[in-house]
């Protein structure tokens, strides 16, 4: 099998960890006693014993226009992006939601592994029944094993695209976080692609023979729910558009260092995230603490995560923070896509002007009825940062010996049944029963499982997994696993072969989402340690809809042993709302039209746990 150089990995990993010292070293500003802090919100205090941190949640209808274009939204406690759950390392976290819909839901804690508590983790069909209109439910589970940078969002139908996503922070105590000293602020950074229509009528056309399985191309983009649009390339031209030159701002003082969240909560949209005049030092991956890696510009795809120290040592100015959005990575045919999301930096004394600042690469001006003109740097950014040059600060050695070793085909295939393109992993397009979920199911040691649910046991403790997801023949998908962090052994172009493919064999980088190359693979190795019921599925949340999606039902003796508790149980015993059928874009027949609904504030409780 050939591996990397342990002697070439070493050296390079030396010679980053000087690098980055000596960056800091210099970069760290002087004490001024005189220099004003900026007002932002705390964070919670660390405290010795841990708390359960208790947040409540009202789902509604509204309506917003974060990029000037007026269209119906749902939200949590009527905020875009919804509220922002951060709580220290060990801390219990309850959400109870209210779900004042006419339909029902679900939230998923993407990237939090739900040890001891697989009933949350939010999907239909696999660990819970949704929570119907109408009523309560109550989240709760730990943070033990996790630390860094999350989101959550809704895990029913398409819900999230219409904006119920936020932002989860794990903090780490002071005396475990490698970075204490490395920044001195943090600010959050939320991307997304932004579509001028409910999911609904998008999902109606994309889930009919007609649409040839092109999913919907976004109409803009946005950065912590900010954004602009140019009203005169509105389609249809009917939609109510006000010209807004509103975006996110970044209040910021000269000589300081500030640490980066940045989240992809997008839909589709892969992102080329850049700041103009400034490098970007990576220090972490979806949760896990990294050597210190220096860039110019960050590819993140959607649902990834990485926080990156930026140092204001430039000229007292304001700079552009560019989102820009992949065309490459999507299917062509929208002119109205901006792909130059912005933000502005702002430096303290430069005042508010607009900036002037210019990037890496300057387009041309976009031509209504073309295609806009694409950052030649975005060939290679529908892809992952370079897997080599990014090692955990923890070392964690390879998995081994895989026990279970699974090749998954990734295909797009019209249906026979019904002529609608869908999508594939080994030839079955997933279609699960979100009031029948596997974990219930798994109460029945007898109990059997169809196809389309795609269910694949583990039943050995501690055994090695090792998946090969393969797209050769097709377009890049960003893959998710539910309950795990695991190890980017391979990535690349091409297709993999045991043995003869190089592999990252010291110190694998681990997260939870990675993505498959256009006409490549990705190889990822999990540990069989965690009893529960866990999705492996695109992040494009169109093709989750199309049934780019399969499930491992992890130690089901052990999650037999465990049982359900009753407020999850109950859930399944009301039935699905008469008439649904699963992304069609469904709506009751009694549904009335969104109304803005009343601001609910959300508020944070501790106590003693």
């Amino acid at each position: 099998m050939q591996t990397t150089s342990p002697s070439s990995w070493l050296w390079r990993g030396i010679a980053i960890t000087l690098f980055t010292l000596l960056t800091l070293l210099l970069s760290t500003p002087h004490s001024n006693s005189h220099t004003p802090a900026l007002a932002q919100a705390q964070p919670p205090e660390f405290t010795p014993t841990p708390r359960n941190r208790i947040f409540f949640w009202k789902v509604t209808y509204s309506t917003l226009a974060p990029d000037g274009v007026t269209r119906p939204v749902i939200l949590v406690n009527e905020k875009y992006p919804g509220p922002k759950i951060e709580v220290n390392r060990g801390d219990y976290v309850t959400v109870i939601v209210e779900n004042a819909l006419d339909v029902p839901t679900s939230f998923h804690w993407h990237g939090m592994t739900m040890r001891g508590d697989p009933w949350y983790d939010g999907v239909p069909g696999m660990n819970q029944c949704p929570i119907p209109p109408g009523t309560n439910f109550t989240y709760a589970f730990g943070t033990d094993d996790v630390v860094g940078t999350h989101w959550w969002h809704a895990h029913f139908e398409n819900q999230y695209i219409d904006g119920l996503v936020g932002a989860i922070i794990i903090r780490d105590p002071p005396a475990t976080n490698p970075f204490l000293r490395a920044y001195d602020e943090e600010r959050n950074v939320i991307l997304t692609d932004w579509y001028h229509q409910a999911t609904g009528p998008l999902l109606q056309t994309y889930m009919s023979p007609a649409s040839n399985g092109h999913e919907p191309v976004p109409n803009s983009g946005l950065i912590n729910g900010k954004g602009t649009f140019d009203c005169k390339n509105v389609i249809p031209a009917d939609l109510p558009c006000n010209q807004t030159t509103d975006r996110a701002v970044f209040h910021v003082l000269p000589n300081r260092r500030y640490r980066l969240r940045i989240i992809n909560t997008a839909a589709a949209a892969s992102f080329l995230f850049s700041i103009d005049g400034h490098q970007l030092l990576v220090i972490e991956a979806d949760g896990t603490d990294l050597n210190p890696f220096m860039v110019d510009s960050l590819p993140i795809n959607t649902g990834q995560r990485y926080s990156v120290i930026v140092v204001t040592n430039q000229e007292i100015a304001n700079y552009w923070m560019r989102a820009e959005i992949g065309m490459d990575c999507l299917p062509k045919g929208n002119h109205n896509l901006d792909p130059i999301v912005l933000g502005e930096v702002r430096y303290a004394g430069a005042g508010v002007a607009t900036p002037t600042s210019v990037g890496r690469w300057v387009p041309k001006p976009p031509v209504k009825g073309q295609l806009p003109e694409e950052n030649p740097a975005f060939v290679a950014a529908c892809q992952d940062l370079d897997l080599f040059a990014l090692h955990p600060l923890k070392a964690v050695p390879i998995l081994e010996p895989i026990t279970n070793n699974y090749d998954i085909k990734v295909s797009f295939k019209r249906n026979p049944e019904d002529n609608i393109m869908r999508a594939y992993l080994n030839d079955i397009t997933f279609a699960g029963d979100a009031w029948n979920p596997t974990i219930v199911q798994n109460l029945n040691e007898n109990a059997k499982y169809t196809v389309a649910e795609h269910v694949m046991r583990l039943d050995r403790r501690d055994a090695v997994v090792q998946i090969i997801l393969d797209t050769s023949g097709g377009t890049e998908h960003p893959f998710h696993l539910h309950g795990h962090t695991f190890q980017v052994i391979a990535q690349g172009e091409g297709v993999y072969e045991e043995g003869k493919t190089p592999i990252n064999s010291i110190n694998p980088l681990r997260r939870d989402t990675a993505t498959v190359p256009k006409n490549g693979f990705t190889v990822i190795r999990f540990k069989v340690d965690n009893p529960g019921v866990w999705s492996l599925h695109c992040h494009i949340e169109w093709h989750v809809t199309t049934g780019l999606v399969m499930q491992f039902l992890e130690l089901p003796d052990e999650l037999r042993a465990m049982g359900i508790p009753k407020h999850v149980g109950k859930l399944c015993e009301t039935p699905a709302p008469a008439g649904f059928k699963a992304h069609t874009g469904f709506m009751p027949a009694a549904a009335a039209k969104p109304a803005v609904a009343a601001f609910v504030n959300g508020t944070t409780t501790t106590f003693n746990h």
